[in-house]
């Protein structure tokens, strides 16, 4: 096997073998489908459910994750310069934040409903709670690992600190953000979920509450692997992004 083919095709051998050993074991050992179903048993799930309904509740539940990500970033990054360049801030806020981010959301979900109704906004608050804080870390430890000669050439040419940050620090802090956003791009699939389980009448999430209230189990492992599809394929989109953006970065940040 040529190394450079290594990484790709082991890979699928692998899931090749776990897929037919999981068959496998299913019907050697008659196991009901509501405790295991085999994975033509979740093919036929899924082609019975119809793709087109599968294709209206993944639409519903990416909505969500897309724009309570765009809501994350927006609030975050801001967030994080602040706190990295203000130590006053960082020190009134910065242990808030770690309280906020210490509550297990789906433990206030219901009361976010409560609060705001069943609609898309509670699902996005959910969501914006669970990402904005690793990308505000992200951002911050960035800013503050700025290069200090860097810093101090710009004090001796006269920038102001703000100008500083803008031209030097925040463009060091790049390769830090987008670990941050690959942590919360992962991390709002979760919200979304968790958010569609307490509140929501579509999406993936809905749908494994429908399917297993049903016993339809191969249906609702259906919609978990659209869900991980979706999660692995949004944090790969996101690397590939910030190997466009940043590009100066070194490989072992990206």
């Amino acid at each position: 096997m040529k190394p450079n083919l290594r990484p790709i095709l082991l890979p699928i051998i692998a899931f090749v073998v776990l897929i037919a050993a999981w068959q496998f074991i299913v019907v050697a050992f008659e196991i009901p489908a509501f405790l295991l179903p085999s994975p033509s048993a979740i093919l036929k799930a899924a082609l019975r459910f119809g793709w087109p309904l599968l294709t209206v509740h993944t639409a519903a539940t990416l909505e969500t994750i897309l724009l309570g990500f765009a809501i994350s970033v927006v609030l975050s990054v801001p967030l994080g310069v602040m706190l990295a360049s203000n130590k006053l801030a960082s020190e009134a806020f910065y242990p808030l934040l770690v309280f906020t981010h210490a509550i297990p959301v789906i433990a206030i979900a219901p009361i976010v409903v409560v609060s705001v109704g069943t609609g898309l906004n509670a699902r996005l608050i959910v969501v914006t709670l669970i990402s904005f804080f690793p990308i505000m870390v992200s951002t911050a430890t960035g800013i503050l690992n700025a290069p200090k000669d860097m810093l101090d050439l710009g004090r001796t040419v006269g920038a102001s600190k703000w100008q500083r940050i803008a031209t030097i620090a925040l463009p060091h802090a790049v390769p830090f953000m987008f670990n941050g956003f690959r942590i919360g791009i992962v991390g709002a699939v979760i919200g979304a979920v968790v958010g569609e389980f307490v509140s929501a009448n579509s999406g993936l999430g809905y749908l494994v509450v429908r399917s297993t209230s049903d016993f339809d189990i191969p249906m609702a492992i259906a919609a978990v692997i659209i869900l991980a599809v979706m999660s692995v394929t949004l944090y790969q989109l996101t690397a590939v992004v910030q190997t466009r953006v940043s590009p100066w970065a070194p490989q072992s940040e990206n």
